[in-house]
């Protein structure tokens, strides 16, 4: 069996009451392949509108692993949420270091008018871009490193191809199997 390269999409679920906005996923397969997304909100008990496309390998000789990291923030951006699976605080000291300040209370003033309708947040053009934004800037560092402390390792299979889900639980769904990571919340830079 030789190496075979793969794609699926990856979604994000949002299983919880509120809205989560400035959400980024990002996925790295060992040093082969790595993809980010960022979206500006998900309603509660909603998806994401667009996947994020990953590439990985499967076959015999394959011997690169897939590592996870997610951070969302709460509708009023005073708390960011991100994953933390407790192997060593590179995601947590990347963070840190990343995330400005200004742009979260920049980002919080064209937040402010955000209106609910259906359960679900209705964002504005500039509202939406500043969230983006702001979930870009919070794993920029995380993305350009090439460490994968404080990712969450769960490997693709050969019949994950085209079907992966997560939900906000930090639950990979996948064909192959499901895995779980903590996650920790803090008051977001600025507050």
């Amino acid at each position: 069996m030789e190496t075979t390269k793969r794609t699926a999409s990856v979604s994000i679920r949002n299983n919880t009451s509120n809205p989560i906005v400035s959400i980024s996923l990002i996925h790295k397969y060992s040093d082969v392949y790595k993809h980010r997304k960022e979206w500006a909100a998900i309603a509660a008990s909603d998806s994401s509108t667009e996947p994020l496309q990953v590439e990985y390998n499967t076959g015999f000789f394959t011997t690169g692993r897939d590592w996870w990291f997610i951070s969302w923030y709460s509708q009023d951006m005073k708390t960011l949420y991100y994953s933390n699976p407790q192997n060593f605080r590179g995601a947590f000291d990347a963070i840190e270091k990343g995330v400005s300040p200004e742009l979260i209370y920049q980002a919080g003033m064209l937040l402010a008018p955000i209106a609910v309708i259906s359960g679900g947040p209705v964002l504005a053009v500039p509202a939406t871009l500043a969230t983006i934004a702001v979930a870009k800037a919070t794993t920029n560092r995380l993305y350009e490193m090439e460490e994968t402390a404080g990712f969450k390792q769960h490997i693709l299979r050969e019949e994950d191809e085209d079907h992966i889900n997560e939900d906000k639980t930090i639950t990979f769904k996948s064909q192959s199997g499901d895995s779980e990571t903590a996650f920790t919340s803090k008051e977001a830079p600025g507050q």
